[in-house]
């Protein structure tokens, strides 16, 4: 695996990490709610975004 690919892994394995923290941890308001499923949204859509990134690369470089 190419040293890009494999660092655009990473990240994208930390930010569906992150995304599924917000996404459990419990919210005190109605505008929480919105708020954490926007945020977690956004990270897992991030995340997804470039393990297809590093897919490419990977497939690109061999």
């Amino acid at each position: 695996m190419t040293t890009a690919a494999l660092i655009m892994a990473g990240v994208s394995g930390t930010s569906a990490l992150g995304g599924a923290i917000i996404l459990a941890r419990p919210a005190r308001t109605a505008q929480g709610v919105y708020g954490k499923r926007i945020a977690g949204t956004m990270a897992l859509s991030f995340a997804l975004i470039l393990a297809l990134f590093a897919w490419g690369l990977e497939r690109m470089a061999g």
